[in-house]
């Protein structure tokens, strides 16, 4: 890899271990939205999330284009969790950020508040240069080719300059359709061409 490559990382999932830490909350927020506001079942909410995530990417691009839901509402709301008292600081995260070579770029689904929070929590905010949010991606989420061309825009980058590193195949796979390298963290099913870590802690293997 050359100096000019940014490392584009996912934040749930990624940086920290799944089925741990603040976003199993938020997915719970989520659901308790969508019962609320549209007076469905749990069961029935969440298969509507299911089609919502593969039409849209996301429930809320489903609530926006269905119900017309207030973006920046639904984010406050399902972003409404305890971070603090649900993710520690990692002393072997930052260890492990800290000797990567390369500018490092949050890239995430999520609002920019909460990734910030999350990142200040886990102890890692100061090495990370930027955030690229779901309000940068005009609240069209990876995998969503929008969200990749507006990175690239933002950034004034080549794609071939830019490395994904997310926990999700699918977004993975964007990655490489659009001409980025990727590296899977954790989950099975590696696209062609992509790098795969079992663990953020293993990512220097794959980009120093």
């Amino acid at each position: 890899m050359n100096q000019k490559k940014t490392i584009l990382l996912d934040v749930d999932y990624t940086l920290y271990p799944r089925g741990t830490g603040p976003f199993k909350e938020v997915s719970k927020r989520i659901e308790k939205y969508v019962v609320s506001m549209l007076s469905l079942g749990l069961e029935e909410a969440r298969e509507l999330r299911k089609s919502y995530i593969s039409r849209y990417g996301s429930t809320l691009g489903g609530l926006m284009h269905d119900h017309g839901v207030r973006p920046h509402e639904f984010l406050r709301y399902v972003h409404d969790v305890p971070v603090e008292s649900l993710i520690k600081p990692d002393e072997k995260l930052r260890s492990v950020l800290e000797i990567i070579p390369y500018d490092m770029v949050a890239f995430s689904n999520a609002s920019r508040d909460y990734v910030d929070r999350v990142l200040k929590q886990l102890g890692v905010a100061d090495l990370i240069s930027g955030m690229f949010t779901i309000e940068s991606m005009d609240f069209i989420p990876k995998p969503m080719k929008h969200a990749y061309r507006k990175v690239i825009s933002t950034l004034d980058a080549k794609p071939g300059d830019l490395m994904v590193v997310d926990d999700m195949v699918e977004n993975v796979l964007t990655a490489l359709k659009m001409g980025m390298s990727g590296v899977l963290v954790g989950t099975s099913g590696k696209p062609r061409g992509a790098l795969y870590i079992n663990d953020i802690y293993d990512i220097p293997r794959v980009v120093t």
